[in-house]
């Protein structure tokens, strides 16, 4: 039997144990599932447990949430619309017209095109919070991995220093990512893009996950921090669906310690 299997079986037998000793039905995932096929469509709400609007969220600001599982972390940014639309600027200047599609790459070099953001000026994006290289990610009691609206200098690939602001840094080894560009990698030993979680809007405006594309690390990430992950969030099965809706977390309160570079 492989670690999965085990340890979905010890979860499932515990948290049976559990409901039972309780005299309480357990939950079943939701038959709603998102574009990814196998994940449920997920409403956002905010701390107050409101619907999350396009309109209450800031400009700069980033907050957590999970998805697909409780125990994997995502990032909702509300980018300012500078940064959103500056390589598109750039690429109108330069006589390319405004059809530029964001083209990304896995670490395997399998292609994929970055979808954009929602909202009337596309600003509201999100990813996964699973770094790339080593899996760091914003935990309870330390973050490694941080949305950084200000300014900062960073040396690309080639490098060449850099200035920018609005970016995802790893301060655990360095690496830097691009969410107006897809989490694109510009700096670091990260071998790919953070997985992009699918957003849309329905007729309330109100804020919707409906699926994750690029290559996630879900898997890989739950085998090694499942169970620290579930323990943190006070649930018993590590690999339990987030179901159809989940809340957001301020990020400058979400971990107790915040490890910036």
């Amino acid at each position: 039997m492989d670690r999965r299997k085990f340890t979905r079986l010890c979860s499932s037998l515990v948290a049976g144990a559990s409901a039972l000793s309780l005299g309480l039905p357990q939950r079943k995932a939701s038959a709603n599932l998102s574009s990814s096929g196998d994940y449920p469509i997920c409403a956002l709400h905010d701390s107050d447990g409101k619907p999350l609007t396009v309109g209450s969220l800031a400009e700069g600001t980033s907050s957590i949430f999970s998805y697909p599982y409780k125990t994997t972390p995502c990032f909702l940014l509300r980018l300012s619309p500078g940064n959103v639309n500056r390589q598109l600027l750039d690429d109108t200047q330069s006589g390319s017209g405004q059809d530029r599609k964001v083209m990304l790459a896995d670490s395997k070099g399998h292609a994929y095109e970055w979808r954009g953001g929602i909202g009337p000026d596309a600003s509201i994006v999100a990813f996964s919070a699973i770094c790339t290289h080593k899996m760091s990610h914003p935990a309870k009691p330390v973050s490694h991995l941080n949305f950084r609206p200000e300014e900062k200098v960073f040396r690309d690939r080639s490098g060449n220093t850099n200035k920018a602001s609005e970016l995802i840094y790893c301060c655990s080894e360095h690496s830097v990512y691009d969410p107006a560009e897809g989490a694109r990698v510009l700096s670091g030993p990260a071998t790919q893009p953070l997985a992009a979680i699918e957003l849309a809007v329905n007729s309330n405006d109100e804020i919707q996950v409906v699926g994750t594309y690029g290559s996630n690390m879900f898997e890989l990430f739950l085998e090694k921090f499942g169970f620290r992950q579930a323990i943190e969030q006070g649930i018993v099965d590590p690999y339990e669906l987030v179901g159809e809706s989940a809340r957001i977390s301020d990020a400058q309160d979400y971990s107790k310690l915040r490890i910036l570079c």
